[in-house]
């Protein structure tokens, strides 16, 4: 019996993205899609002084973790907590958008949110990790390897859409 790949678990992942932003609506996956950039610049700045932290080299306070927490797991850590404050407390209200377009809209930006969130997590990985992630699964592949695609795309659909929606009203 073959043993599911780690194709299924990211098709997986990715449906309920999809699922995500149906129940969301166009405008919180807006916001959902901000709040990773914003994962993103949080973990950036943070994660040295976390490592260091959680490492017992530096304290706050007088107060230090030794915990021996890998890189990866201070990144996904600070990133998924940012994503998920910001999306539950960002203030910004689901709205409902008229249209013909709206379904395809929230399929499209939840699968950019998706894809993005799915590559910068892999790209808090180690090298070896990544490459074996490749090596194994032809969508972590595509994941991994077109991270600057996954990082840009979703900020020039958003600039296209945004024209288009101008020249619509």
């Amino acid at each position: 019996m073959p043993v599911p790949s780690w194709n299924l678990a990211i098709a997986v992942i990715f449906v309920m993205g999809i699922s995500f932003g149906y129940i969301l609506q166009r405008d919180k996956i807006i916001a959902t899609l901000l709040s990773v950039y914003v994962g993103l610049i949080m973990t950036q700045a943070l994660s040295g002084t976390m490592q260091q932290f959680f490492e017992g080299s530096k304290t706050f306070n007088q107060f230090w973790i030794n915990l021996h927490a890998s890189p990866f797991s201070i990144r996904s850590a600070i990133f998924m907590l940012t994503i998920t404050l910001l999306t539950a407390k960002a203030g910004i209200s689901g709205g409902k958008t008229k249209g013909l377009l709206s379904p395809f809209e929230i399929i499209g930006y939840s699968i950019l949110t998706t894809g993005l969130i799915l590559s910068s997590l892999f790209n808090f990985m180690p090298a070896d990790s990544r490459a074996a992630f490749v090596e194994n699964s032809k969508f972590a592949a595509i994941l991994i390897n077109d991270y600057t695609w996954w990082v840009i795309t979703p900020v020039l659909v958003l600039i296209g859409m945004g024209f288009f929606r101008k020249s619509a009203d």
